[in-house]
């Protein structure tokens, strides 16, 4: 029996099968690289879906940021407007800064030079917008208008101090 068509066939058909192997390894690669290829896209889409929901979530924030200082100036300025006359009136009765202390709730003694300068220390403090609470409006406006006549008066008053 003559086997020599055997060594030509066996060969070949290792040859196919190996072909046949490296075919499946590359279609088997390339499906990987395709799966891992959808999941980056996936997890990019995903984080940039959570971006824009994180940037529309600050946006919203900042309208409401916005919407609730608008209220509150605008409080502020109806209150200004209620603070300013009683100012105004303490302002046209007062005719010398120990009364203007006096009326502001300022106890300022005798009424020497040096108690009107002391009591005077005392209204700022008090009445500085930096050191009156800043959870009651009403109380700050107060303040800050008061702040403000205590400063204009000083410079009418008491040019000296």
């Amino acid at each position: 029996m003559n086997y020599d068509h055997y060594l030509i066939i066996i060969p070949l058909l290792l040859a196919l099968f190996k072909y046949g192997e490296l075919v499946k390894l590359k279609e088997e690669e390339e499906a990987n690289k395709l799966k891992q290829f959808l999941k980056r896209k996936k997890t990019e889409s995903e984080r940039l879906s959570e971006i824009e929901k994180r940037q529309k979530q600050r946006v919203e924030e900042m309208r409401e940021t916005q919407k609730k200082d608008v209220e509150n100036m605008k409080l502020k300025e109806r209150i200004r407007a209620e603070v300013g006359k009683e100012i105004s009136k303490l302002e046209m009765t007062c005719h010398d800064m120990a009364s203007l202390l006096r009326g502001l709730g300022i106890t300022v003694g005798g009424g020497t030079i040096h108690e009107v300068h002391v009591a005077y220390r005392k209204a700022l403090m008090k009445f500085h917008p930096d050191r009156v609470s800043q959870s009651d409006m009403r109380q700050q406006v107060e303040a800050e208008e008061k702040f403000k006549l205590i400063s204009r008066m000083k410079r009418k008053y008491l040019p000296t101090l």
